[in-house]
């Protein structure tokens, strides 16, 4: 199992070559890169006239340090206020970032569904069948690119009571019903966001263990099961010994891919190197507990 991490929370404190830099130093064999908000915002060059350019050149600093870029976190910061009009904002920029995606010789990226936080009744039809006009409009771009789209588990909140609440991709099983009725491997999978199992009541084995085969990539992150913290893991209460067993007896093949946003945010610069060993170390600790479990499943 390889490791990989996003990227984001350090390109902020550092830049992009630093970056890269960094993770590869402390020993992460590949990179999460994430594309979320800057495509959307505008504020990176993915959306200017020279975004190829800028491609080859981040594709060089990763070679140049001898990791690559695994999966990637695709655009999902839309005004829904035009929704269901796809053709405005949302195929052109999640196409526009599948190219770069086959730049970057990235072969999945995430794509959050299209939701919102009254999930029942008429309005989860109407969502249901939304997402399955999103994704397969995605399809082609998908198959152009070479890139598989991921379908991960997911929340929202409802802004009256404040509080997480069900929403597309939430339950597992319409997760897996979703996928298989899409009825295509060779361009779409799932990926397990263990924090976001949690924050709306459920739990990250289990999920994993209802989706099975059909899992092929993480997003791996903890919290207190009370807010989507993305906390690197054992800082929060999440079961991890579970999860990774989990993982283990589904005969999970992929890697193992941090979303912990936030532990560079607010500390000095001089000890960013130090937090990049750190969450390194927690995840080759988790990579030894998957293949104890393994062992274990292979002599059972």
């Amino acid at each position: 199992m390889l490791l990989s991490t996003e990227n984001k929370g350090l390109r902020y404190r550092v830049g992009e070559r630093r970056a890269i830099e960094i993770l590869a130093q402390v020993g992460f064999d590949a990179i999460d890169y994430t594309f979320t908000p800057h495509m959307e915002i505008g504020d990176m060059p993915w959306t200017g006239a020279n975004y190829r350019e800028y491609a080859k050149e981040v594709k060089q600093i990763a070679d140049d340090n001898g990791v690559f870029f695994n999966q990637a976190h695709g655009p999902f910061i839309f005004d829904f206020n035009y929704l269901p009009d796809l053709d405005k904002q949302i195929i052109p920029m999640q196409a526009l970032c599948m190219e770069c995606c086959a730049m970057l010789e990235i072969k999945r990226m995430v794509v959050h569904p299209l939701h919102d936080s009254l999930y029942r009744g008429e309005n989860k039809k109407r969502l249901w069948d939304l997402n399955v006009e999103y994704y397969r409009r995605l399809q082609p771009y998908a198959k152009e690119y070479g890139v598989v789209v991921s379908l991960e588990n997911l929340f929202d909140v409802d802004k009256r009571r404040g509080c997480y609440v069900e929403t597309m991709f939430s339950d597992a099983n319409e997760l897996a019903r979703f996928y298989d009725d899409l009825g295509d491997t060779d361009h779409f999978d799932v990926l397990v966001d263990t924090g976001h199992s949690s924050i709306v009541g459920g739990d990250a084995a289990e999920d994993i263990r209802r989706l099975g085969h059909r899992v092929k990539g993480l997003h791996v992150h903890d919290n207190n099961y009370r807010g989507d913290d993305h906390l690197i893991p054992y800082e929060g209460t999440m079961d991890w010994d579970s999860i990774m067993k989990a993982l283990a007896d589904i005969g999970y093949e992929g890697d193992l891919t941090f979303e912990a946003l936030h532990p560079f945010a607010h500390i000095d610069e001089r000890l960013l190197i130090s937090k990049a060993r750190y969450l390194h170390d927690v995840g080759r600790c988790l990579i030894e507990k998957f293949d104890e479990y393994r062992r274990e499943g292979e002599n059972s």
